[in-house]
């Protein structure tokens, strides 16, 4: 089974370089890997110096590495946004009065709540098990997208009920005024709504099985040597333990070496990143790894740089 791993944390804490140097870790070591980044504010081709779209390309430095970027609201749009509008226009075509309200939480200019973590749980069910890549690296929006991601099976069951059940309506009119004007039983453009209700609904129940698959799943938090940091930190690991997502490994990046004794300004900031490291190992209930600093370094250099200090994906 493709191993599937996931780079979560706040913005800014370097998700992306991270997501980046456990592809070139994982390549290197001859295990073909795609790096995907579903965060809409995209660096992965900058991590690699290159230029990525949304299909898969091949990046440096290693041979079986690639890497993809995708636009979730666009993505949804194309793979379910119109779903939503043949509906409203099929039942105004029928005189069927639909109730704003039936639709109020589904359709938002063609965007139903969590649109964006729709198209993320689209392209997790895309790359499930896929026969082209052993290693799947995401690289996650930061923590609020996280945490609604995790949240929207209890969106879907109210958006996709609502959804189907306004289908059932608008299918029982179409099929009554057909038999009254003696044509026959086209329920084609109906069937294409519970066909994609259904896609999206099985969707969400096979990357929700695949999120919790501890075998074959690993998501890693990102963070800072920083407390306010830690604190957010704290508080997706407990939503991620609530939700049955393993994690086993929290990485503190962008850490200090110990200052040269000729840097006074250097200690008090190592000491209080120490500080908040000792705290790290106390609270977090995983595997603390520290990601050094390396401000010389930038681009697929850094990424190179970073690679040799992370853990082995499964």
């Amino acid at each position: 089974m493709t191993e599937f791993v996931l780079y979560g944390g706040k913005g800014g804490v370097g998700k992306t370089t991270l997501a980046a140097a456990t592809g070139v870790k994982t390549a290197e070591a001859g295990r073909r890997t795609l790096v995907v980044s579903t965060d809409p504010a995209h660096s992965v081709g900058d991590a690699f110096d290159s230029r990525v779209g949304e299909r898969p390309t091949s990046v440096p430095p290693a041979r079986d590495l690639y890497a993809l970027e995708i636009d979730p609201r666009e993505r949804f749009q194309r793979r379910y946004g119109d779903t939503f509008d043949e509906l409203l226009g099929d039942a105004q075509s029928v005189g069927l009065d639909v109730d704003r309200d039936d639709v109020g939480d589904i359709s938002e200019r063609g965007l139903i709540p969590g649109a964006d973590e729709v198209a993320v749980v689209d392209l997790f069910a895309e790359y499930d098990d896929h026969d082209d890549w052993e290693v799947v690296i995401f690289d996650t929006a930061p923590t609020g997208h996280t945490l609604r991601l995790l949240e929207l099976p209890d969106v879907l069951d109210t958006t996709v009920g609502k959804l189907l059940s306004v289908r059932e309506r608008v299918s029982s009119v179409t099929d009554t005024v057909g038999r009254l004007l003696g044509g026959g039983d086209d329920g084609g453009s109906s069937r294409s709504y519970s066909d994609r209700a259904s896609d999206l609904q099985s969707a969400m129940d096979q990357v929700g099985d695949r999120l919790q698959a501890s075998r074959h799943t690993e998501f890693r938090v990102v963070t800072l040597p920083e407390q306010m940091a830690l604190a957010e930190t704290n508080r997706l690991l407990g939503q991620l333990d609530e939700a049955g997502v393993p994690t086993d490994t929290v990485l503190v990046n962008k850490t200090l070496a110990e200052p040269p004794g000729d840097c006074p300004n250097c200690a008090p900031r190592y000491e209080r990143q120490q500080a908040v490291l000792d705290e790290a190992r106390e609270t977090v209930g995983r595997d603390v790894v520290e990601v050094p600093l390396a401000p010389e370094a930038d681009g697929l250099n850094r990424v190179e740089t970073v690679a040799d200090h992370l853990p082995e994906v499964n």
